[in-house]
């Protein structure tokens, strides 16, 4: 599951997208994934608040609160390391 959610961002971030709102319930699963809890693989779903790569983006500010990143939850610039940060939420 963690694989395929590492590829799911590896494919944004090369694109220079972050995602901002990885959480559980943006996370689904295939036929397989559901019959078997085990196989299959993980989509990342909910593009609704992802944004393009900027410099200067310290004033978007998005996402659920428990997964946030502290840079976006107190306004400073932010990469691609926020997604990272909420995966490791997830996994914990």
């Amino acid at each position: 599951m963690i694989a395929s959610i590492l590829m799911a961002l590896d494919y944004l971030h090369s694109r220079m997208i972050i995602h901002r709102d990885i959480k559980p319930e943006n996370i689904v699963f295939d036929k397989q994934g559901i019959i078997y809890s085990h196989s299959g693989y993980a989509y990342v779903t909910d593009l609704g608040i992802a944004k393009h790569l900027r410099p200067n983006n310290d004033e978007d500010t998005s996402g659920t609160p428990g997964y946030m990143a502290p840079e976006v939850m107190f306004h400073h610039c932010h990469r691609y390391e926020v997604d990272y940060y909420a995966l490791g939420v997830i996994i914990y």
